[in-house]
């Protein structure tokens, strides 16, 4: 028997995980109308709306599992404080995980082994992220004079400390997003695949200008209303937002073509227009053992058929994970990328899905990378990110892996299509792929 035939043996001889029901915020621009949400807030609302919406009985629910990437202080357990505020009980044990942009993917797949390997019946997972809320730090000069404040035993002896204070002390201490084993920022990164890959800048804007157009028929079309949550915001709590603000319906070739390079300035190709905007929002999925969900009277969305990840040296090409991680999948899956009725691959850049998309094709990459004599093969762009991806839709790093299998199983539902395939590239080199099916 083939390594490929004992997966797929050992597929068929496990359980199925059933994806009962999912939803969304909107993804917002960070620093515009979710400005004033938290992380905590913004998984509130979800986590409450699935429990309202499914009707489940709280007490059915055996564990809660939330992804994200920049946690604050005050949330350390993200997911303990999304699941005491929700109303599940306070016995259900919750923890969070992060694994930058696939920290919802991950709180997906440990949610599904956690039920395959029979602890949980039923799990909420899921991610978050609030970017408009970001940690800002001091320096550790201040944080010092802070502490040794905090000893003194007078107003005197807790004033000392800050008496040599200067203005680079009280300098805020903003986290970058770099990586630290290279010092390049996932944008310096997306440019370099750029280079390495020979995407132009006009296949670039040429892809960005695709997931906007469909994004904004798939607003027109109202696609996207099954998988969102109305989301009321501060101060006033009167307008309810039920659209992702980052797609541009007036967009153009020409428009983006005008924009300056971000990252490189004077020869880059990477801009703000083929690049996935910051944002805030969150994303929540209801997990089950397929017999329970039978025992419960619910109908999935669909089925887990594998996953896997991937990890490549960050200095090489950063956001190449799917690359590797898809081929390890659909063997597990016993399916092939040309059996998948429909793909979604974040959109990180332009530059990177399409530097994905030719290293799937790719015999040579194949052969040197992945120690595979066939290349995984073409992908039929019309199959891929079909409303669009997060180049137009917006990116909240923790919540962005579970908004793309919520879309996928929905789009598979819509066509009456059974397999998909969803993926996510990482910062660190990470790759993840997740096959689902719908019957």
């Amino acid at each position: 028997m083939s390594h490929r035939e004992q997966l797929v043996s050992q597929y068929n001889s496990q359980k199925r995980v059933a994806i009962v029901y999912g939803l969304r915020t909107p993804f917002i621009k960070s620093g515009t109308l979710f400005r004033e949400l938290s992380s905590l807030d913004l998984g509130k609302i979800v986590a409450v709306e699935l429990l309202n919406r499914t009707e489940i009985d709280p007490e059915e629910i055996d564990k809660v599992i939330i992804g994200t990437v920049l946690p604050s202080i005050k949330t350390s357990n993200l997911a303990r404080e999304i699941s005491l505020s929700s109303g599940i009980p306070t016995s259900v044990p919750a923890f969070t995980v992060t694994s930058a942009c696939a920290s919802a993917t991950q709180a997906f797949t440990n949610g599904v082994e956690s039920i395959l390997s029979g602890d949980s019946s039923v799990v909420v997972v899921g991610g978050v992220e609030s970017i408009s809320d970001f940690p800002v730090l001091f320096s550790k000069s201040f944080r010092n004079m802070l502490f040794d404040s905090s000893k003194g035993k007078n107003i005197l002896q807790k004033a000392r400390p800050f008496l040599k204070i200067g203005v680079e002390d009280i300098a805020p201490d903003i986290p970058a997003i770099a990586e630290r084993s290279t010092g390049l920022t996932m944008g310096e990164s997306a440019e370099k695949m750029a280079r390495r890959n020979q995407i132009s800048r006009k296949d670039q804007d040429e892809f960005a200008l695709r997931s906007h157009t469909l994004a904004s028929k798939a607003q027109k079309e109202e696609i996207f209303r099954r998988e969102m949550v109305k989301t009321f915001v501060p101060p006033d709590f009167e307008e309810p937002i039920f659209m992702d603000n980052g797609v541009r319906r007036d967009l153009s070739m020409e428009t983006l073509s005008e924009l300056k390079p971000a990252f490189d300035k004077e020869y880059g190709t990477v801009t703000s227009g083929n690049s996935a905007p910051l944002s805030d929002g969150a994303c929540v999925l209801l997990l089950m053992s397929e017999e329970r969900a039978k025992a419960l009277g619910f109908k999935p969305l669909g089925y887990v058929r594998s996953y896997a990840y991937s990890a490549l040296d960050p200095k090489d090409q950063l956001l190449m994970g799917p690359a590797y991680s898809t081929p390890t999948a659909l063997d597990k899956a016993g399916l092939s990328l040309k059996e998948m009725d429909l793909v979604e691959i974040h959109e990180a850049f332009s530059s990177q899905v399409l530097s994905n998309i030719r290293a799937f094709a790719s015999k040579k990459f194949a052969e040197e990378k992945l120690s595979r004599t066939k290349a995984l093969g073409e992908v039929d762009i019309d199959k891929v990110n079909v409303t669009g991806g997060s180049i137009a839709i917006g990116h909240p790093f923790g919540a962005t892996g579970g908004r793309i299998i919520l879309t996928l199983l929905y789009g598979l539902q819509r066509r009456q299509a059974n397999f998909g395939l969803a993926t996510v590239c990482a910062a660190g080199g990470l790759g993840a792929s997740v096959v689902l099916e719908r019957e």
